[in-house]
């Protein structure tokens, strides 16, 4: 019972924390975004961090949580390639998206995930996994999305 107190004691400062979080965020990405450049920061960053713990995917235009980019798994290729595309898009993005754009039925249609992100992902994983090639990361990333299609159908 007095864990939960202290906690509850604590939470003014973590939500002020979280606010000045944001309002860094927001700011980088004025910034940012004035230069011509688009920083992709779809995985909610803790109260701990701070615009300076980003981690720039390969190209530099994508960047990600640094602590969620260490926490991803690198058992395999494919686990590290569909979290870090988690990390980038929503769930939800992935499963309404194809990396075309282009559905296999004919009456239906899909979004496309944005070509430089799929290239940002692409190019981390080539790097953490050498001799991987890009269709390999491509393969990877339509199972995800259709993975999360699937998941997102049933009731």
């Amino acid at each position: 019972m007095a864990e939960i107190i202290d906690c509850l004691r604590e939470l003014p400062d973590t939500l002020k924390l979280t606010k000045d979080c944001i309002a860094k965020v927001n700011a980088s990405m004025t910034h940012v975004s004035d230069n011509s450049m688009s920083i992709s920061m779809s995985s909610a960053m803790s109260s701990s961090e701070s615009e300076g713990e980003m981690h720039f995917l390969p190209g530099k235009s994508v960047a990600v949580s640094k602590r969620s980019f260490l926490r991803l798994n690198r058992t395999r290729m494919t686990v590290f390639a569909q979290e870090l595309a988690v990390l980038i898009f929503s769930k939800d993005t992935l499963a309404n998206s194809t990396l075309t754009g282009r559905n296999g039925r004919r009456d239906m249609t899909k979004g496309q995930l944005d070509v430089a992100k799929v290239q940002a992902i692409t190019d981390a994983v080539i790097e953490e996994f050498p001799g991987t090639t890009v269709s390999e990361v491509r393969a990877a990333l339509r199972r995800k999305c259709n993975n999360e299609h699937f998941s997102h159908k049933r009731p």
